[in-house]
């Protein structure tokens, strides 16, 4: 019997049904351009949000900082904690369709630990073989202990790439493959960056749409625009100017976490950086000058968490013995009169986003009123962290999205050859206090060691740290499974359109 007009209709309109649900398409605002591509070199939060989609990890965190497996399924140390066995997931490939094995954690390891642009290399220094057991089981051998191995691993350093096409890190960066839900389709700079779902991804089932189109929109309230008019389902970095706009709004909900992240004014110690390079004095001065407090309350709407330390308050490691100081504009001045120093002038770079900007005009007026001239020099996102890692500022407000663990934060910025010591600061003492702090596994004992670096870089200054960030993430209110962890990161796992 031939079917009727009616159900040839009906079949028709189920088949235009069935396509569009199944070509579903992310699009989130963001606030930066990501840099490379590439876990080895990559630097910037942008970048970690990228990252999520396209390179799975040997191991994740989840929303309690608690270490979960990902593309490591179970891992184990030795009796002296200096050997951690890893059983690998079986069939995973990667986006190239070549294999995910022992063999290929061993040459991504490697890759990041030689390659001349790496920055993984302080992070992984303390490994000093990958032994292959079998196909699905590594050994991470250790020169001695080092207690933030795993918790560095659910970041870049763990991220696996292709050994297939790892070659120089630019041409890996213009065409990463790794082993993650999405691949890379295309890049725009400044504009935007388009995936494809990676139809062999081992864990397929979670993954909700077949497209992410990350579009770089700078300005926070364009961002919120955008998502309001439906051109985009998920925005990060909402002003909490903007909160209650999302808050009335039955059309959005709001995704929230306090974060791990800290923003900071980094300070040059290089010699003729500027009058603060090798003046603790003025440094200090500098800090008294300031309120913290009146930025949270005028540029943040008193949103987030006010503080002096890299460390955020919720961390364990939080040094507790080094409260907040308050503005002190007398005690302030009176060390710009011993330093000598008239009329001390500093310049802060920043990238040229409404945050930062608002942070440096309160900053330019308070040190102002303490005797500071505080020039200003805004710069366009990618050029600002062009001259940010090439160490090329006097001071710099730098916005770093924390860790779990404090190591990756205070070693990568105070360690003398950490990765993030883009200011040429070096402290012996500090060195031997935070290299012991990563040998030792006992928590309270790691606790002692981090209180000893608080002593030690709150009294040198290396940079003021100013505020913690919430994470305030805006997305249409139909959309299933957004979970916002303290590492700020929108992970695509569980995202799917509602009732799908």
């Amino acid at each position: 019997m031939k079917p009727s007009a009616k159900s040839m209709v009906l079949a028709c309109m189920l088949a235009l049904g069935t396509s569009a649900a199944s070509a579903e398409t992310l699009r989130v605002g963001m606030q930066d351009d990501p840099d490379a591509l590439d876990p080895a070199i990559g630097g910037t939060y942008a970048g970690r949000i990228v990252f999520d989609a396209m390179c799975d990890k040997l191991v994740d965190i989840n929303e309690t900082l608690e270490i979960v497996p990902q593309l490591a399924t179970s891992w184990k140390w030795n009796d002296d904690n200096t050997e951690l066995t890893m059983s690998l997931r079986d069939g995973v490939t990667f986006q190239d369709g070549t294999p995910f094995n022992a063999e290929a954690v061993k040459a991504n390891i490697e890759r990041m630990k030689t390659i001349d642009e790496s920055r993984r290399k302080s992070q992984l220094a303390p490994i000093t073989d990958v032994e292959i057991v079998d196909d699905h089981t590594i050994v991470l051998k250790l020169d001695a202990p080092f207690a933030p191995l795993l918790s560095i691993l659910t970041d870049r350093a763990g991220m696996m790439v292709s050994p297939a096409v790892a070659g120089s890190a630019d041409a890996f960066a213009a065409n990463p493959v790794c082993s993650g839900p999405y691949k890379l389709v295309d890049r725009k700079a400044r504009d935007s960056i388009t995936l494809e779902k990676y139809d062999g991804y081992w864990n397929a089932g979670e993954i909700g749409y077949d497209t992410i189109v990350y579009e770089i929109i700078p300005d926070s309230t364009v961002r919120l625009s955008r998502l309001q008019a439906g051109d985009l389902e998920a925005a990060e970095r909402i002003a909490p100017t903007d909160l209650a706009t999302v808050r009335s709004d039955d059309g959005l909900a709001l995704h929230t976490s306090p974060g791990l992240a800290v923003s900071h004014l980094f300070i040059s110690q290089k010699a003729g950086a500027g009058v603060l390079a090798d003046n603790a004095d003025l440094r200090h001065a500098l800090e008294l000058s300031i309120d913290r407090n009146i930025i949270n309350q005028v540029a943040f709407n008193g949103e987030f968490t006010a503080d002096n330390q890299m460390i955020p308050p919720s961390s364990a490691f939080y040094s507790t013995s080094h409260p907040m100081p308050a503005r002190d504009l007398d005690a302030a001045r009176e060390l710009i009169a011993k330093s000598g120093v008239e009329n001390p002038t500093i310049e802060i770079t920043y990238e040229n986003s409404l945050t930062d900007g608002r942070v440096a005009q309160i900053i330019q007026s308070m040190a102002g009123e303490a005797g500071f001239t505080v020039n200003l020099l805004p710069l366009e996102t990618s050029s600002a962290i062009d001259r940010y890692l090439a160490g090329n500022f006097e001071l710099y407000i730098g916005n770093w999205s924390g860790r779990a663990d404090p190591d990756p934060t205070l070693y990568t910025f105070f360690g003398s050859d950490g990765s993030q010591n883009l200011n040429g600061y070096s402290n012996p003492k500090l060195d031997e206090v935070l290299i012991a702090a990563r040998k030792e596994l006992d928590m309270d004992a790691r606790k002692k060691l981090y209180d000893e670096a608080a002593d030690i870089y709150l009294a040198d200054l290396p940079t003021v740290p100013l505020y913690h960030p919430t994470w305030f993430y805006a997305a249409q209110a139909n959309i299933d499974g957004i979970k916002i962890y303290p590492d700020g990161i929108l992970r695509v796992t569980g995202l799917k359109p509602a009732g799908e």
